[in-house]
C-alpha cells in the first residue's frame, strides 16, 4: 500500500480531451513528463496508482496524457480537478518542493511550530500553495489561523520525532495575521 509519506503532489487534472480518454493535466514542478512512471491518485482515501501510455506537451506546464484503463471521455470525467502524486523517489531533486533535510512543507503537517519570539505559535494543519508563495496555514492555541511563509531562512530546525518545527520568524510577520 502506497503511504502518504511516500509521495509528493505534482500536479492536476484538468477536463477530458477528446472522446477516447485522452485528459489535460497541468504540472505544478518542473518535471521530466516522460520520465514518470505512474500517475498516483487518491481514491477514496488510498493512493493507486495509474500508469500513463502516453503523454504529449500541449503547453510549458501543460500535457495531455492517455492512461491505462481509461478509454472513454466518462471515465476521464472523473479525474477532473483531481490532484495527482509521484513517488518520491522517481522525483529528481528538486529546489522548489525539497525543503531541509530533505522534507516536503507538506511533511509538516501536524508539526507543532515553536519561534525563538512568539514561543508556541500553533500546529501547522495545512499548506497553502495557490500563490507563487506557499505558506503554512497554522492554528494557534486561541483557535486563529496564522500564515507564515515558507522559507529556509525561518526555520531553525526540525524535531521529526517529536514533531517541532522550531522558527525565528520576523516580528512584522506575525502583526499581519492580527
Amino acid at each position: 500500500m502506497i503511504k502518504l509519506s511516500e509521495i509528493a503532489e505534482v500536479g492536476h487534472f484538468n477536463k477530458p480531451h477528446g472522446i477516447k480518454g485522452e485528459i489535460s493535466a497541468s504540472f505544478d514542478i518542473d518535471i521530466d513528463i516522460n520520465e514518470i512512471k505512474c500517475l498516483i491518485i487518491d481514491v477514496d482515501g488510498i493512493f493507486v496508482p495509474f500508469f500513463p501510455v502516453s503523454i504529449r506537451p500541449k503547453t510549458s506546464d501543460t500535457c495531455l496524457l492517455t492512461i491505462d484503463g481509461i478509454d472513454t471521455e466518462e471515465k476521464a470525467q472523473s479525474f477532473t480537478n483531481r490532484s495527482f502524486y509521484v513517488l518520491r523517489s522517481d522525483l529528481p531533486y528538486n529546489d522548489d518542493i525539497d525543503e531541509p533535510d530533505g522534507l516536503y512543507a507538506s511533511d509538516l503537517i501536524g508539526f507543532k511550530v515553536i519561534d525563538a519570539n512568539y514561543g508556541d505559535i500553533g500546529i501547522i494543519s495545512d499548506i497553502n500553495d495557490s500563490t507563487q508563495n506557499i505558506l503554512f496555514i497554522i492554528h494557534s492555541s486561541d483557535n486563529r489561523e496564522i500564515l507564515i511563509p515558507v522559507v529556509d531562512e525561518f526555520i531553525e530546525s526540525i524535531d521529526t520525532e517529536n514533531k517541532v518545527l522550531n522558527t525565528d520568524i520576523p516580528l512584522d510577520i506575525i502583526s499581519l495575521n492580527s
